[in-house]
């Protein structure tokens, strides 16, 4: 199943805004990960230390219709967006939540100090650019959109 683990702020988000980066906003992005194939998503984001507290006292909150709400428009379909996505239980060590025995796609402006904080510098040199993608945090969003066209392109493994 193709998977996307992907991080908000400076990926999907511009830093410290918490508004989409533009060439993403008004259903871009999910346009665009649906057209490349992804069958499930990964918040990797540090949104999923706070949901999970908040889960743990409130019971009945909604961490993906926040999160839907977070991400400010670049998802429109809720119904979709809720039946695809789940989020890690530790952003700190997002890596280590990555299943690489399957078809994975890691999108994070930040995945080069995750990985090596993980020991994971291997998947970094082997994959950078292709499963593994680093976008200008303060960049549009176009790199991504041209990175998410090209995945469907790139053989897994």
């Amino acid at each position: 199943m193709k998977t996307l683990y992907f991080d908000l702020d400076g990926t999907v988000l511009l830093p410290d805004q918490g508004e989409p980066k533009p060439c993403l906003a008004s259903g871009r992005l999910e346009a665009a990960v649906r057209k490349a194939g992804f069958l499930k998503l990964v918040c990797v984001g540090n949104f999923c230390d706070i949901a999970g507290m908040v889960k743990e006292i409130e019971v009945e909150y909604d961490e993906l219709g926040v999160l839907l709400g977070i991400c400010r428009g670049v998802f429109t379909d809720a119904q979709w967006f809720r039946s695809v996505t789940s989020l890690v239980l530790d952003p700190q060590h997002r890596t280590e939540h990555i299943d690489f025995t399957s078809d994975w796609w890691y999108l994070d402006d930040l995945a080069a100090k995750y990985l090596r904080e993980a020991n994971q510098q291997h998947v970094l040199t082997t994959h950078q650019g292709k499963r593994v993608f680093i976008p200008s945090p303060i960049g549009d969003g176009q790199d991504i959109l041209d990175w998410l066209a090209e995945t469907s392109d790139l053989p897994m493994g």
